[in-house]
């Protein structure tokens, strides 16, 4: 029996996934739960939110790894899988992303592009975490496992992902390992062989977001913290309100610094993209006469703006407005509603203030008297930093939006909202379909890109 190494609802598959639907036009589940598990989540919704916030954190993760497997891991293995996920999608196309998986984001631009999208990180989830805080325990758990992997796979590199405040209770029970590819593998190289047109584009989305690391091996950093609205120096210098936090929870080792190993400003795990496959992506393209195109930017929520921008260019080419807004939240996206509507995403990195800022920055850009459906997420944890109910209402203010997430009542830890967030989406989708017609280009990304750095 082939092993699923990457859990359906990572990143990287959950982008797939949509990618592929969304060129067959058809549409994805973010979220793919059984029949059982659909009765059970939309029977504890019915309940109080503290009962999901109290039962979610300590249910059981049935996906995760033992080392020994992970350790016997070839990364073709990784790679084949996603490739997979667009088995059912005829080529050639007239481009492919490659990069950063910024969720729903992402998602957009290669659909926007016409082609599909291959992830440059791939997550695994292993069994057993540090129930306590413990950070030398959790490094522990999979450090061994990230060096044998990263020597036995070149090309790659590791990173140990220690979040204990918005991945809290995830934690206690699992560990995570993130592996970045560093240069272009023969299966991504046959795949645009058999899948490009001669001389088609290659989009590469490039995160040049940092993060304090600890530099534990060759190829591999360990990460304390990531990305929202508390940064790497307070993750490990501590601060009043992580105390807090921290006490509230029962974490009792506090000290998040790794012992002998040098800190380094390191590509941030999930925002940051590692050195080296640009440079790989170029020679190749160059070699192959395939149009090489490099979208970087320093703020990942750059990325974001250029998403809505560039649909809302596409929408200006076909000669019509859009006909809204859909505010999406980390894995909350649904790329086949822009595509067969006309609706402009805004994807938000995370609930947490960071994000309400963002929203708040691009709230002027939205089309004026049209809708605006917005899907907050359900996190099962108040972090320090998670934006209120009434900051995300103050960022909408004077728009009359339509929740399609997290209910007010259950905010943050709703899990009737898990299996049922799309579902008024598309059904607004199928009286209002009026599919995009345009398509983004290379030079188009490469002009909306030069405004925002400009900050226009």
């Amino acid at each position: 029996m082939e092993t699923t190494y990457e859990s359906r609802e990572s990143s990287s598959p959950i982008i797939t996934r949509a990618v592929a639907a969304g060129l067959e036009g058809n549409y994805s589940e973010a979220y793919e739960f059984d029949a059982a598990t659909k009765i059970l989540l939309k029977l504890v919704g019915a309940f109080p939110q503290s009962i999901a916030q109290w039962l979610i954190p300590r249910a059981g993760n049935s996906a995760s790894l033992s080392s020994t497997l992970v350790r016997n891991l070839n990364m073709n293995d990784l790679i084949q899988t996603r490739l997979q996920d667009y088995a059912g999608v005829k080529g050639p196309f007239p481009a492919i992303t490659l990069g950063i998986g910024m969720g729903g984001t992402t998602a957009h631009l290669a659909l926007g592009l016409g082609g599909p999208f291959l992830p440059q990180a791939y997550v695994l989830t292993l069994q057993h975490g540090s129930m306590n805080g413990d950070v030398e325990y959790y490094f522990n758990l999979s450090k061994e496992t990230a060096q044998i992997v990263t020597q036995r796979n070149p090309g790659i590199m590791s990173i140990q992902h220690y979040d204990p405040i918005h991945d809290g209770w995830l934690v206690r029970r699992v560990n995570h390992l993130r592996l970045k590819l560093t240069e272009l593998p023969d299966l991504y190289k046959e795949y645009i062989h058999a899948n490009l047109i001669p001389g088609g584009e290659i989009v590469y989305l490039e995160g040049n977001a940092k993060w304090k690391q600890f530099k534990v091996g060759e190829k591999n950093v360990f990460q304390v913290g990531g990305w929202g609205d508390i940064s790497a120096e307070e993750f490990l210098n501590g601060s009043e309100r992580i105390k807090k936090y921290c006490d509230k929870e029962g974490i009792t080792q506090q000290n998040w610094n790794l012992k002998d190993y040098p800190l380094i400003d390191g590509p941030e795990s999930e925002w940051g993209s590692e050195p080296g496959m640009r440079e790989s992506l170029k020679a190749f393209c160059e070699q192959e006469g395939y149009q090489f195109t490099c979208i970087s930017f320093d703020d990942p929520n750059q990325f974001n703006k250029l998403a809505f921008r560039a649909v809302t260019k596409q929408l200006e080419l076909d000669g019509r407005e859009p006909a809204g807004v859909v505010v999406e939240v980390f894995s909350q996206f649904d790329a086949s509603s822009i595509m067969k509507t006309g609706l402009v995403p805004l994807w938000l990195i995370f609930n947490t203030s960071d994000s309400v800022r963002f929203l708040k920055e691009m709230v002027p850009e939205f089309p004026k008297g049209k809708p605006v459906f917005f899907s907050p997420l359900s996190t099962f944890s108040i972090t320090p930093d998670l934006a209120s109910w009434k900051s995300w209402k103050d960022a909408l203010k004077n728009i009359s939006w339509i929740n399609i997430g997290t209910r007010e009542s259950h905010h943050p830890a709703d899990t009737r909202a898990l299996i049922e967030w799309q579902k008024p989406l598309h059904e607004w989708c199928i009286t209002h379909e009026n599919p995009i017609k345009s398509r983004m280009t290379s030079e188009m990304l490469k002009s909306l890109a030069k405004e925002i750095k400009k900050g226009e």
